[in-house]
């Protein structure tokens, strides 16, 4: 068993902590459904930031952290709000160039084991969309961290 990442879009910090209240976070299939995007192991903190990095090429120790706005408790579940500007690169990022970037952020140190870029691949698409989604809502990017 490992460490779940579930992104999500929500309007503001408090709505996104309600997600504690959901015993699967925002995919809980026994509660109303949420605009969500399982992370397959992608975590805030340092791999979205290197995503960051890649699709704007700021350098990684120049860009913004994620906050973390609620937890259950000391071993979790928690949840982080992503910067703006990481969901604005998300939302801007060309689905053209994503191949090219997913070939570029497998090769970083943040991948233990440097899976081909073609797994990853599914989940930028779907990580771009919701940014689009988050941004056109006026929304922010959240994420639900749980052991």
């Amino acid at each position: 068993m490992g460490v779940l990442f579930d992104y999500f879009r929500a309007p503001d910090a408090s709505t996104a902590a309600v997600v504690l209240e959901r015993f699967a976070g925002p995919r809980d299939p026994d509660a109303p459904p949420m605009d969500a995007v399982f992370g397959k192991g992608f975590e805030p903190a340092v791999m979205m930031v290197r995503l960051h990095s890649l699709l704007t090429g700021i350098p990684y120790d120049e860009l913004p952290e994620g906050e973390l706005v609620a937890m259950e408790g000391e071993n979790g579940p928690w949840v982080e709000q992503l910067s703006e500007e990481l969901r604005d690169a998300l939302a801007d990022a060309q689905p053209s160039r994503l191949p090219t970037v997913a070939e570029q952020w497998v090769r970083t140190k943040e991948f233990w084991e440097q899976p081909p870029a073609a797994e990853v691949l599914p989940f930028l698409g779907e990580i771009t969309a919701l940014a689009r989604r988050a941004r056109q809502a006026g929304e922010r990017l959240y994420c639900w961290i749980c052991l």
